[in-house]
């Protein structure tokens, strides 16, 4: 079968089904809660956003859609300066191919500041090597002791901290209108680092998201604000196994760059946004048409938002993305594996949803090396692919026994973040007054 063909029928038949089906059911959750205003988060939200307008105008459903431009980045670097334990936690996270680059990077300090602070350091002749899960801990720690360093991403964070809250202020955030956030989720921070900011504003009361999934939450929110379709803190082990969170992001993006930042023209606040590859703004521009053509049809065939028939097809539509995620075909990997990926600040057009990796690397990712090597038993890198079972089709030389054992290791590890939020939330219950 042609590229072509493969394209467009994995986006008819699997991906388009699975995202209006969230949408559908984001807005019969808003009109359900009584939400009248829904802020899809770029870059994930931006599909969901077109397609909802479109359930909109077709149902005359009561609810406002719009479109915030921001990023994990454009939101948690104004705020760095409130909470230096917090923002070192995320400048020091971890991720695929994490290096001190990327550390720097993600603390938004100038160039001639993160030459100061590797002198400082003592490293500077490493900037570009890979860091390991357990030593990121070891950086952390450097940096907490560089005075230099902490003073640079302080005065950094405050004076971009003014164009964060007239941006969000601008685009209506803190009107008295019953309001919600989408997003793809995973771990529901940035729901968290708007609320912070608009209390600066002075908005009061509690802020709701809808999410396709969560893996986790952040600390101190109440898991009440926040609605997950597809899996959540507690539930869904077997979808997390079969999904790809980076394929996800990978497919469901906007054309544009990522927002880096707001800045101020003609009076009215306006998104900054870094660089994106035309070959990219195609692929997606592309998958924009058939998804909202999808949509369209959609909601022609049906006469309420509500149509009980779109349950019944859920379950064949979880069964197609889990098959296409967790064990896709060849053509397919080659495809969406192929797709720029990245999960820091920046896209550095070096890295594929579906990464080259050697037969060892993807040994290396089976469920005891990499328990070992991520807990610090072990020692040694490990390579990581944002959609391993892309690379393992594309590259092992035996792709189901890799699959098989990845999936492995994730079990025990979506299991483990089960039971622990289980058990945390349960303390909850015994001890209210410590989460008010």
């Amino acid at each position: 079968m042609k590229k072509e063909d493969v394209f467009n029928k994995t986006s008819k038949e699997i991906l388009a089904p699975a995202l209006n089906d969230f949408v559908l059911w984001i807005l019969d959750k808003a009109q359900n809660n009584g939400i009248r205003r829904l802020y899809f988060l770029a870059r994930d939200g931006y599909l969901m956003y077109r397609c909802a307008g479109i359930y909109v105008e077709r149902f005359h459903l009561p609810i406002e859609c719009r479109y915030l431009c921001c990023s994990r980045y454009s939101l948690r670097l104004p705020m760095y300066h409130r909470d230096m334990g917090a923002a070192l936690d995320y400048i020091c996270r971890g991720g695929t191919e994490v290096t001190l680059d990327r550390i720097l990077d993600r603390s938004g300090i100038k160039e001639e500041e993160k030459r100061i602070t590797l002198e400082r350091l003592g490293m500077t002749g490493q900037r570009k090597k890979p860091i390991s899960y357990p030593h990121l801990k070891r950086i952390r720690q450097k940096l907490e002791d560089c005075p230099f360093f902490l003073k640079a991403v302080e005065t950094n964070s405050r004076e971009k901290l003014p164009s964060l809250l007239g941006y969000l202020e601008q685009e209506g955030l803190t009107e008295e209108v019953p309001i919600a956030l989408v997003d793809s989720g995973w771990t529901g921070s940035m729901q968290k680092e708007i609320c912070q900011a608009l209390g600066i504003l002075g908005k009061k009361g509690r802020l709701t998201g809808y999410y396709w999934g969560l893996y986790e939450l952040p600390k101190g929110v109440r898991r009440e604000d926040y609605h997950c379709y597809y899996f959540s803190p507690e539930a869904g082990l077997r979808k997390k196994v079969y999904f790809s969170n980076s394929l996800f992001e990978s497919i469901f993006s906007a054309p544009q760059g990522m927002t880096t930042g707001y800045e101020k023209v003609q009076g009215r606040w306006r998104p900054v946004y870094a660089r994106t590859d035309e070959e990219r703004k195609r692929f997606l521009e592309e998958l924009e048409k058939i998804l909202l053509e999808y949509a369209r049809n959609q909601a022609a065939s049906m006469k309420h938002i509500e149509d009980s028939h779109l349950i019944r097809d859920r379950q064949e539509t979880e069964k197609s993305l889990s098959r296409f995620m967790g064990k896709p075909e060849f053509q397919e990997a080659q495809i969406f594996g192929n797709q720029p990926f990245s999960d820091d600040i920046f896209d550095t057009g070096d890295q594929t949803a579906a990464g080259r990796m050697t037969e060892e690397e993807l040994k290396a990712n089976h469920v005891w090396n990499k328990m070992g090597k991520m807990s610090g038993f072990s020692s040694g890198y490990v390579k990581e692919s944002p959609w391993y079972e892309g690379s393992a089709v594309l590259y092992g030389k035996r792709p189901g026994y890799h699959i098989f054992m990845y999936h492995l290791y994730k079990y025990l590890l979506y299991l483990k973040k089960e039971t622990d939020f289980k058990y945390r939330e349960k303390k909850k219950l015994f001890h209210p007054k410590r989460n008010l």
